[in-house]
């Protein structure tokens, strides 16, 4: 009930935590805009997505390396199902 009425559970210096999925989503949006998932490193007009976008890589990354990861098996699908590439070079990404 709380979060009906916008109440935020955790707040990170001044700012509210957005979950995985509000992330997700904001990433769908931007595939649908701009027709792939690769989010700038430094992109200004949402540089939390494009953070976000990076840590998804690089837990993938330490996935790979048999480190430890927050990265669940569902969210590893959800990505792939969207086409996100998880190793991106380009003058887009830098």
């Amino acid at each position: 009930k709380l979060e009906s009425i916008g109440f935020q559970w955790r707040i990170l210096g001044g700012r509210s935590i957005v979950n995985w999925d509000e992330r997700y989503k904001q990433l769908c949006m931007y595939r649908e805009e701009y027709g792939d998932c690769n989010v700038p490193r430094k992109w200004k007009q949402n540089p939390e997505l494009a953070n976000w976008v990076n840590t998804q890589r690089k837990q993938y990354w330490n996935l790979q390396q048999g480190k430890p990861s927050f990265l669940l098996p569902e969210q590893i699908h959800k990505l792939e199902s969207i086409g996100f590439q998880w190793g991106i070079y380009g003058p887009r990404c830098l």
